[in-house]
């Protein structure tokens, strides 16, 4: 309890003391429910559900389990870039800073991720509940702000040295999560595409024999 409400009075203090923490196990796990949320209100977008009902009908596997099978391909896509995503703040902010533990770095990312990935999430409910823009808005913000606090603290930089490291996560960030998406998007277009041309030859086929 302690410790969540320094995370929003003295974020630098949380940060410095996360390293000591014997609970960085429900660190990760409050960052893969946040993720699977964000997965599965993904889910919602029609293509991903199209995408989930073609393979359904080409494999005759029910619909249920391959709507399944996209939903956790984003979400292992999620986790998969920002873990590399943490490795490479992790390299740069070695180079410009002090070189610490890289698993501290992950559990200070960690936090930083839910946070912004939650405010990334709220983006989805918009339509449904417009308050929703706000608390986005907030999360968003207050992400950057953990953020900055969670880079300073692990390299011991200088307020620019800081800057320079956070502009470089920000960009990793957003193109890894926007690239997941795209990822998806581009599969699902492909499969749509291919599924197409398959139709489309089997009814010549078809029209040939008659």
């Amino acid at each position: 309890m302690k410790q969540g409400a320094r995370l929003f009075l003295k974020p630098q203090q949380f940060f410095n003391q996360l390293q000591w923490s014997p609970h960085h196990w429900f660190i990760l796990l409050t960052f893969l429910v946040v993720s699977g949320i964000e997965a599965h209100l993904g889910q919602q977008s029609s293509l991903y559900r199209w995408f989930a009902d073609s393979l359904s009908a080409q494999t005759g596997i029910n619909s249920e389990i391959t709507l399944w099978l996209v939903v956790s391909t984003k979400l292992a896509l999620i986790v998969a870039s920002s873990y590399i995503t943490s490795f490479l703040i992790w390299m740069v902010g070695s180079l410009i800073g002090e070189r610490n533990s890289q698993r501290v770095l992950f559990r200070r990312l960690a936090v930083v991720f839910t946070v912004i990935l939650s405010a990334y999430t709220a983006q989805y409910l918009k339509s449904f509940y417009p308050w929703m823009e706000t608390v986005s808005f907030f999360l968003y913000t207050w992400g950057l702000l953990l953020g900055y606090f969670a880079i300073r603290e692990q390299f011991n930089l200088t307020h620019f040295e800081t800057s320079i490291v956070g502009v470089f996560a920000i960009v990793l960030v957003f193109c890894s999560w926007i690239g997941t998406h795209r990822l998806m998007v581009e599969a699902a277009n492909h499969y749509q595409v291919e599924l197409a041309k398959t139709h489309s030859s089997s009814t010549h086929k078809t029209q040939l024999r008659r």
